[in-house]
């Protein structure tokens, strides 16, 4: 993995666990251990889920840098659609051992800190996100500034 996509994956890392980390507290507080359980699953269940897809991203757009959209808007898609299945199996499931409600907000707050913290390393950090290749006007702009 290239450092500038380690760089954005701690970059969007850290916040993710101070977030999750504030409402597993919260959730502690309000809800006891099992606010803790769906805290803690919803913040495992992003992290988890961000960091792979992260991961996949920048492994293919190495690869072909052609593919870094459709392999984002895809990993996108697959993310929403495990974690909506991941909420829908929640509401079936006997609420006495987690905090389905712990877990709906802990992953909603969890996944904007994410999103967040990844926007600001890619706003803040002045890496170039394609290779510069000469092109055939700059290279006619330049003799005719030398002549």
């Amino acid at each position: 993995m290239l450092e500038h996509d380690a760089k954005v994956l701690r970059g969007a890392a850290i916040p993710t666990l101070v977030v999750g980390g504030g409402g597993t507290a919260a959730f502690l507080v309000f809800s006891g251990t099992v606010g803790v359980l769906g805290a803690l699953c919803a913040l495992l269940l992003v992290l988890a889920f961000f960091g792979v897809s992260g991961w996949a991203v920048a492994r293919l757009s190495r690869r072909d840098p052609n593919l870094f959209m459709p392999a984002t808007l895809g990993a996108f898609l697959i993310k929403a659609l495990i974690l909506a299945a991941a909420l829908l199996a929640l509401r079936t499931i006997d609420p006495a051992w987690i905090d389905t409600t712990a877990f709906a907000v802990t992953s909603l707050l969890c996944v904007i800190a994410w999103l967040g913290g990844h926007v600001r390393v890619l706003a803040t950090s002045k890496t170039l996100h394609v290779d510069p290749e000469p092109s055939v006007a700059s290279g006619l702009e330049s003799r005719h500034e030398s002549t």
